[in-house]
């Protein structure tokens, strides 16, 4: 009688470059994965410069075994800390461009998200790990959450995501509540409105009535909203510019997580300088988890 291969778990790929930055999202990922029974993935990812190699002469037949090893045995040790103690774990060593790598290595195996870490306005890690979370948005179908370095400890009981009305919004959803169901974790729906950018008053002509365009633009945040909540989930409606909003209201209400959709290539949430995305990315003190809308597409 044949014995059953056991199917492996569904995995969060980590990746890691033996900086102190990038091991600062592995607690997240930990806590991912213990919450939806998901496994770990590390990849280190090393880019083979043969004539930079030979330059300096460096043997190039001996340089990538030695660097692929010492990485290998750098990412068995970073998972054989206690806070990782019970958990699936494996683990892969790749040469080449680190985008193009990890975006490989996110479309093999059950990948369900991708963890990273960042440190805000002054770039993410020695890889250019800004330039890296974009091009996983952007050509990627795997949620990608975002770690600040020094942020909060890493829970997930309040789970803040932002809606806008659109269908690139809502693909938030899902994820949101599947981590928040799994975790025990209260659900914030919210909706930020600028009445006179919503207006689309150009300054040209008659000034419209704000007060009036206030009031029907909250009407209006307030159905959606109530249309799209589930009975235990709380929704807000707030005014003024998105990224302000956002930010004071996760930091209120004590949110651990953001969740925001993102349509990829060319969409209004892009991941690119001047984004809401990119925006709260930078700006926040606690993770930011962006859904690509083409996860939900494919």
């Amino acid at each position: 009688m044949p014995v059953p291969q056991e199917v492996p778990l569904p995995r969060i790929l980590v990746p890691l470059d033996e900086s102190e930055l990038a091991e600062s999202a592995l607690p997240w990922a930990a806590e991912l994965a213990r919450v939806l029974g998901l496994s770990l993935h590390l990849v280190a990812v090393y880019d083979y410069d043969e004539e930079g190699w030979r330059k300096a002469g460096i043997d190039t037949e001996a340089g990538p075994t030695a660097i692929a090893a010492t990485l290998q045995a750098y990412l068995e040790q970073s998972v054989g800390r206690p806070p990782f103690s019970g958990l699936e774990h494996t683990s892969e060593v790749r040469m080449g461009d680190v985008s193009d790598q990890l975006t490989d290595a996110a479309l093999e195996g059950d990948t369900r998200f991708i963890v990273l870490a960042s440190q805000g306005e002054g770039g993410l890690s020695r890889f250019r790990r800004g330039s890296v979370a974009d091009a996983l948005v952007r050509e990627g179908t795997t949620p990608v959450l975002i770690v600040r370095q020094g942020g909060r400890a890493a829970a997930f009981r309040r789970v803040l995501v932002t809606l806008d009305g659109s269908d690139v919004s809502e693909v938030a959803l899902g994820p949101a509540r599947e981590i928040a169901d799994a975790a025990g974790a209260e659900v914030h729906l919210m909706r930020v409105i600028n009445p006179v950018v919503d207006s689309g008053w150009t300054g040209v002509g008659p000034a419209p009535d704000m007060g009036l365009i206030t009031e029907q633009l909250t009407e209006s945040a307030i159905a959606y909203l109530q249309g799209r909540a589930r009975p235990n989930e709380r929704a807000d409606v707030l005014f003024g510019r998105p990224l302000d909003a956002i930010l004071q209201y996760a930091e209120e209400h004590d949110c651990d997580v953001i969740v925001m959709g993102s349509h990829g290539r060319g969409g209004i949430v892009r991941l690119a300088l001047g984004s809401t995305a990119d925006a709260v990315m930078r700006a926040s003190d606690r993770p930011v988890l962006i859904i690509p809308h083409r996860a939900v597409e494919e």
